[in-house]
């Protein structure tokens, strides 16, 4: 009588905490689910923000835009194997929680390499990013009067985010012979921008990358703890069904 009664008493903590594990699991790959359709849709909106959309078109810089697919591609990624996830918990399919650990190793890394690439190209503090960008802006200027769309481009960044000319700021303009515009300047307070464009298009573009970013950074710690819950629970599984 005493082992069946430890014996019912272990089965029922088995229960117990498989049920707990289903239950926080689940909770968890729908908000995953959720916070990843959610992403994705930001980078729909910046891909197609008018705005945005003409300057790429019109400057031929679309190093953001690369860096932003790979953000894209790990949130649909994620949001597909949540899905997977949520099934195979409410299911208690022991072969697909193993699928799809293996499947959250394989995004884990894609998500990584896209918070990466986003922050390279995205954040005021990346070398490379000003760098490019001042290369950009630089044709621009050299192109100012050859070229209506250079400058016509040129003057509607300058006047949107508030920026003189490439890294230099209007000295830019003056190395080339070439006079500084009036879009350099503020059009309530008379004062010459501060800052090129390179530097001030870098923090316009911080919002979204921290968003971006931060999203992907959450996903990659948390994807530690699924996987934990993952593992846990199919243990549990193993452990009823004997």
């Amino acid at each position: 009588m005493g082992y069946n009664s430890v014996r019912k008493d272990d089965l029922d903590s088995v229960y117990r905490r498989l049920e707990s594990s289903q239950n926080a699991l689940l909770i968890i790959n729908v908000v995953m689910l959720l916070v990843g359709l959610a992403n994705f849709s930001i980078c729909i909106w910046i891909r197609f923000d008018l705005d945005f959309w003409e300057w790429v078109e019109e400057i031929d810089w679309y190093s953001y835009w690369n860096a932003m697919y790979v953000v894209m591609i790990a949130m649909v990624l994620h949001a597909l194997n949540s899905m997977l996830s949520a099934y195979a918990t409410y299911s208690q399919s022991r072969a697909m929680l193993i699928t799809s650990v293996i499947l959250r190793v394989i995004v884990w890394f894609v998500t990584l390499a896209g918070l990466i690439v986003i922050c390279l190209y995205g954040v005021e503090e990346s070398k490379l990013l000003i760098k490019e960008l001042d290369q950009v802006f630089k044709r621009l200027i050299h192109s100012w009067d050859d070229n209506e769309r250079a400058s016509r481009i040129m003057i509607q960044i300058q006047e949107y985010v508030g920026c003189c000319g490439a890294r230099r700021n209007y000295l830019d303009y003056i190395n080339v012979h070439k006079a500084v515009p009036e879009s350099c300047r503020h059009p309530v307070s008379g004062n010459r921008y501060r800052y090129g464009c390179p530097q001030t298009v870098a923090w316009w573009l911080e919002p979204w990358t921290s968003t971006l970013a931060g999203v992907s950074l959450g996903f990659c710690m948390l994807d530690f703890m699924v996987i934990f819950l993952t593992v846990r629970l199919r243990s549990l599984i193993s452990m009823t069904k004997k």
